[in-house]
């Protein structure tokens, strides 16, 4: 960061932490040290976060001008404490930031602070509506595995092995593939918990333990596949 900052003869005004987990906030002291920045985050992140003094919450935007604004969405589920940022151009949404919430063909566990239960509740109300062409940036990249796993719930996605193809191409940790929500929704089985195909269904019902047939339950479905993520 200090050096891409040094590069472009720029300096840091803030920082905004999706979330309270070490990995998104150890640069925390260094930056505020050297450039004074101020640290917003989540209301539950401060006394959490490094330096965090100031709390944002859902609808506030920031760096508004006559034509673009970020608006705060919270998204609770991986923790309690989680944020994410859409950026809003000519009054259309073109892209989101999601830190952990939702990956590339992914979303983020709940191990550490978070309720999948919550997470479904997130995903579901306020991803599914989203439009297609909102571009997605999240925090971590974990497609090449995220697809891996869509594969052996929905071994006939071609749209997933496409992109396994795509991705397998690209130089590893230099480039990174950037889907919109509409390619989201072909790839990731998060987000087809509304109308799920027979094969996920049935694979589902498979792994899960006890074994048994499912119902079209958005939710209990989501809950399940999060589960058989997190042991997988």
């Amino acid at each position: 960061m200090e050096s891409f900052l040094d590069k472009k003869g720029w300096k840091l005004d803030f920082i905004l932490n999706t979330h309270e987990h070490s990995d998104h906030t150890s640069g925390n002291q260094g930056l505020v040290r050297r450039y004074g920045c101020t640290v917003y985050s989540h209301p539950g992140g401060i006394g959490k976060i490094p330096h965090a003094t100031h709390p944002v919450q859902k609808g506030n935007k920031i760096l508004s001008s006559a034509k673009e604004y970020l608006e705060i969405l919270d998204t609770p589920g991986h923790t309690f404490c989680h944020v994410c940022i859409l950026l809003v151009e000519n009054q259309k949404p073109t892209a989101i930031f999601t830190g952990d919430t939702l990956f590339n063909a992914g979303v983020g566990n709940c191990l550490r602070g978070g309720d999948p239960t919550i997470l479904a509740k997130t995903i579901l109300e306020q991803f599914y509506p989203l439009e297609e062409e909102i571009l997605l940036y999240p925090g971590h990249d974990y497609l090449e595995t995220n697809l891996k796993f869509t594969l052996s719930l929905n071994p006939s996605n071609q749209d997933a092995i496409d992109a396994l193809e795509e991705c397998s191409r690209l130089p590893k940790n230099i480039e990174f593939l950037t889907t919109n929500l509409g390619k989201e929704r072909r790839i990731n089985t998060f987000l087809q918990c509304d109308h799920p195909s027979s094969e996920l269904l049935k694979n589902v019902s498979i792994k899960i333990s006890p074994k048994r047939l499912l119902d079209q339950n958005p939710t209990e479905l989501f809950i399940l596949i999060r589960s058989l993520r997190d042991k997988w």
